[in-house]
């Protein structure tokens, strides 16, 4: 993976966080000590096909080493993908963000030009553990994050645990339309997903339900769902997220933290 003797002189290791929608990137490198030693954000233009997609996003973080004078190395990289992610293949099965990034095989593609670990998990999960971590849900052992914006969807946080399910579909809302982000979320369509939200918090029981969307969809909603859940799931807290556009971010350093743990300890049994 890396240098690991303790010399001072040798490269220093970092996690690298990495959040993509349709139209922007953003980067995090955080050193051991948890603080971070660069942040950058890029506008991202079509991107119709994998090679495309490897040179923009993996040339970029790759710059972010270069920019260092190679001073660092990266002892795990975890990324938010737009869409339905298969975590163990490494694979955006279904775009959110461009249509051409369905079957995106997101690790391959960022491993042909850094040679660390590198996992791959959906941006509505990663917000959900940001949101755990350090916002909204802090310390909640049963939570969901509702994100409105685009195609609907939601993640769940079960007894501590943030859920995938079988074909890594846990918290897709087919039931729901996507939501014009410029008309008001009212009538028929607010009773609607209204009802669909108040069914999975039944099912979920929990302690917060996060709301992620625009004002004119969740500034009517929230108090309508809270309105329901006091009858159907009492004690939920309907909520805004605490860490806005951060909470993918910190959910994807949390995940390379782990990967990064897990990288050690093998090493360390071998």
């Amino acid at each position: 993976m890396g240098p690991l003797s303790g010399d001072a002189s040798l490269p220093e290791p970092v996690l690298v966080a990495v959040d993509f929608t349709a139209t922007e990137l953003r980067v995090v490198l955080v050193d051991s000590d948890g603080e971070v030693v660069e942040r950058e954000r890029y506008d991202l233009g079509p991107l119709p096909d994998e090679e495309a997609w490897a040179w923009e996003v993996g040339g970029r973080i790759a710059t972010s080493f270069a920019r260092e004078g190679q001073k660092r190395w990266a002892q795990a990289i975890a990324i938010a993908c737009p869409g339905l992610v298969d975590s163990v293949a490494g694979v955006l099965v279904e775009s959110g963000g461009q249509p051409e990034w369905d079957g995106l095989h997101v690790v391959d593609a960022i491993r042909r030009h850094i040679d660390a670990p590198v996992v791959a998990l959906n941006r509505v999960q990663a917000a959900l553990r940001g949101e755990w971590s350090a916002g909204a849900a802090d310390g909640a052992m049963d939570a969901l994050y509702v994100c409105l914006r685009g195609i609907p969807q939601a993640a769940v946080l079960s007894n501590g645990r943030v859920l995938a399910g079988a074909s890594n579909r846990a918290g897709s809302l087919p039931a729901l339309p996507e939501l014009d982000p410029a008309q008001p979320l009212e009538g028929e369509v607010l009773e609607q997903v209204t009802g669909v939200l108040a069914d999975l918090a039944a099912l979920v029981d929990p302690v917060v339900v996060v709301l992620d969307g625009e004002e004119v969809h969740v500034g009517p909603l929230g108090p309508v769902l809270q309105g329901v859940l006091d009858e159907v799931s009492p004690g939920a807290r309907v909520v805004r997220p605490a860490l806005g556009d951060g909470g993918a971010l910190l959910g994807a350093l949390r995940a390379a933290e782990i990967l990064a743990y897990e990288g050690d300890r093998a090493e360390r049994l071998e």
